[in-house]
């Protein structure tokens, strides 16, 4: 009889958590997006101040609000991995 072959065992256990770790390219990833997000609320913000038509206005509203917390969002993470980063040492 052929023996069934098993797939590797974690090697966590199960109550253990994984690590957070900042490293560089994390950095530099979440300050890509977080400078992305920024140009394009920027954006937005101002096709929303030079538009007239009511529907336009709105619209460009709507998509600075959602676009800028995305961008806090980022720059919370920023801030959380730069904390991080500097507890390491």
């Amino acid at each position: 009889m052929v023996k069934k072959k098993r797939g590797k065992k974690n090697s966590k256990k199960v109550g253990e958590k994984s690590l957070v770790r900042a490293t560089k390219r994390k950095i530099q990833l979440v300050l890509k997006n977080l400078i992305l997000f920024g140009l394009l609320t920027a954006i937005f913000f101002c096709l929303y101040r030079i538009s007239n038509n009511e529907i336009f206005t709105s619209l460009f509203q709507l998509l600075a609000i959602v676009l800028g917390f995305v961008g806090l969002a980022f720059l919370i993470v920023l801030l959380a991995l730069l904390i991080l980063k500097l507890m390491k040492k």
